[in-house]
């Protein structure tokens, strides 16, 4: 054991041992030394404290004696059996409660998961000491990154080559990175909904967002103010759209971007390559290549706990990137990039996304006829198919958050939307199997927190 944490400030008043005493006291009453666990010998531990046996021997006899720790002849001193003390923070929603049913987007089915075939490429990997022994790309393994190039062209029809690929541990890195290659007071436009999480790294980087009038087929080009430098599009939040329009639309984001120099579009193509009863529409990006930055990742496609994403840069970012290339640490860990590399590069990837495709669609039929005959208050059910969302409109005359708070009180985690009496449901973290139950308990908890009043129609 380390006792670094009971190092003397020989200016503190008192005993040197009642100063050990109180430090490994407080350590064991935090949990970072664990009952059972066996303290230094005295005369390993004055040597490392730089004090007296005898202070050491003072100090582990107090332990003793408030019953903290116990001495066994020829074995040493050891914790007892004493409880972590956890410091709860009033005002903290209390996560103790065991969730039953989990309608959020926090994790998928392990029936969705390849966990088989991951492991078995990480073993492979960890077997080649050589590539584990350095230092990884910042920008990215060139091997991941030359992969990603070829799957994201055959997936949504991305146009880059390897270059201009950047890997990180999820969006916020990718765009904490995008902030500090663009201009400087700049302004982002967010089609159909805002996106929290963007929001907040733009806003650390003094960047300004705001919601832009948008429809069913994303952004409505002609009302975008003039003050707008980027439009961040999600292809994710868009539903039933039509196809020629949306075609339509983006010649006129294509145009507006050409508008000016310092004009670029975002799109984050959130598990684009999971549609699957739409008409698969190739990403923007590769109509547009010289000005669109592009986000992708594989957090439903792998598992939520394989943190790789990835950003497509133009042309014109890539080389102010490079200019700075230095000044970035890779986010992501080596060991993944070389498995995921492999992964695509075997064909595993484009199999498992068939399979996924299939698995998914089942799933939301299933979830859709479910709501339809067992909840009461059933209006109308809406599907993100690349989000794997249902979001479920109800003629409960409540708040959303207020219908969440009801769900979660019954041990059923659901996610809020900006509209009232409606919720939103992620089918990605429940089983097959689960679905009816899940649903029938959400009609329980619904009918048992809300009053016939509140039940009519808004």
């Amino acid at each position: 054991m380390l006792l670094d944490f009971a190092n003397l400030d020989f200016k503190e008043n008192g005993n040197f041992y009642n100063n050990i005493y109180q430090k490994i006291r407080d350590a064991v009453y935090q949990g970072a030394i664990k009952s059972g666990e066996k303290l230094p010998s005295i005369r390993e531990a004055a040597k490392l404290l730089g004090v007296s046996r005898t202070t050491i021997e003072n100090a582990y006899t107090r332990l003793c004696i408030e019953g903290i720790a116990e001495s066994f002849p020829q074995k040493g001193y050891f914790i007892t059996n004493y409880k972590k003390v956890y410091l709860k923070n009033q005002n903290s929603p209390d996560q103790s409660a065991e969730i039953i049913f989990d309608f959020s987007s926090r994790k998928i089915d392990t029936a969705a998961a390849d966990t088989e075939l991951w492991k078995k490429i990480i073993r492979s990997v960890l077997h080649d000491s050589g590539e584990l022994t350095s230092y990884g790309d910042s920008q990215g393994e060139i091997g991941l990154r030359e992969a990603l190039a070829t799957y994201s062209y055959k997936a949504r029809g991305v146009k880059t080559s390897a270059e201009n690929i950047i890997i990180g541990a999820g969006i916020s890195p990718l765009l904490s990175i995008l902030c500090s290659i663009t201009e400087k007071n700049i302004s982002v436009g967010f089609e159909n909904e805002s996106f929290k999480k963007a929001e907040a790294i733009f806003s650390d980087y003094r960047v300004n967002s705001r919601l832009l009038p948008s429809d069913a087929n994303g952004v409505i080009t002609n009302k975008i103010e003039n003050d707008i430098n980027a439009v961040f599009l999600q292809p994710s939040s868009l539903s039933k759209f039509s196809v020629n329009t949306l075609a339509k639309r983006r010649n006129e984001l294509m145009t507006w971007a050409n508008g000016k120099s310092e004009r670029f579009v975002i799109e984050d193509d959130y598990n684009g390559e999971l549609r699957y009863t739409a008409r698969t529409v190739p990403a923007f990006q590769g109509k547009f290549p010289e000005k669109t930055v592009y986000i992708g990742s594989f957090s439903k496609l792998l598992l939520p706990s394989v943190r790789i994403a990835y950003m497509v840069l133009p042309p014109f970012l890539t080389e102010r990137f490079r200019k700075r290339y230095g000044d970035y640490n890779q986010t992501c860990g080596k060991i993944e990039q070389l498995a995921l590399m492999e992964y695509i590069k075997s064909g595993a990837l484009e199999k498992h996304l068939r399979r996924l495709r299939r698995l998914y669609y089942s799933k939301s039929q299933l979830l859709y006829n479910s709501l339809k005959e067992n909840l009461s208050c059933f209006k109308s059910a809406t599907l993100y198919e690349s989000s794997l969302i249902l979001e479920l409109k109800t003629n409960i005359a409540a708040e959303s958050e207020e219908i969440c708070k009801a769900a979660l009180k019954s041990k059923i985690r659901v996610m809020p939307t900006n509209k009232k009496g409606a919720i939103r449901l992620c089918f990605a973290g429940i089983k097959t199997e689960e679905i009816d139950s899940a649903v029938k308990c959400l009609e329980n908890c619904l009918k048992n927190s809300f009053s016939i009043e509140k039940c009519k129609s808004l």
